[in-house]
């Protein structure tokens, strides 16, 4: 018992370090994630608001979709609730964008999605999940105009 009791002080250190570290990359990776998300986004974004009147119909709808695919996953990520300022300030700018270009298109494509025949129920309440963060993400953001969301940044690196 004396040599386990030896042994319980370095054993607690070595898992409290692994819950640290473990701790501190997810929290980065999640940030780094969010400005992923926001440099994917505007990319497309930036394609389909030049080649509006330039592009066919199909090549639209094929950019359309890239961008409602962003949307959602930036929609999600912005609930994280260990998202840093800087990492939140650049996806809502991005995201704001976003819903001034597509709009209510975006929701009108989950509900399709989650009307089709055939998916299962899990499908249908990740798609819920998804369209009620992308609801909560365009209430929350036709507030913000994108020289709002700058001003706090700026702010925040002061």
């Amino acid at each position: 018992m004396d040599k386990l009791k030896s042994l319980l002080l370095p054993l607690a250190l070595v898992f409290a370090a692994l819950a640290v570290f473990e701790t501190g990359g997810r929290y980065g990776a999640t940030n780094m994630r969010a400005h992923a998300i926001a440099g994917e986004l505007a990319f497309p974004l930036s394609v389909y608001a030049q080649g509006q009147g330039k592009m066919d119909t199909q090549s639209l709808e094929i950019i359309a979709s890239v961008i409602d695919n962003g949307i959602a996953a930036g929609a999600m990520h912005r609930q994280v609730w260990y998202l840093n300022k800087d990492a939140k300030a650049s996806l809502d700018k991005v995201l704001a964008h976003a819903f001034s270009i597509r709009g209510d298109k975006v929701a009108n494509r989950i509900t399709s999605a989650s009307e089709q025949e055939g998916i299962d129920t899990a499908t249908k309440e990740r798609l819920a999940k998804v369209l009620a963060a992308v609801m909560e993400a365009k209430a929350e953001l036709a507030v913000i105009t994108p020289a709002d969301t700058e001003k706090v940044a700026a702010e925040e690196v002061e």
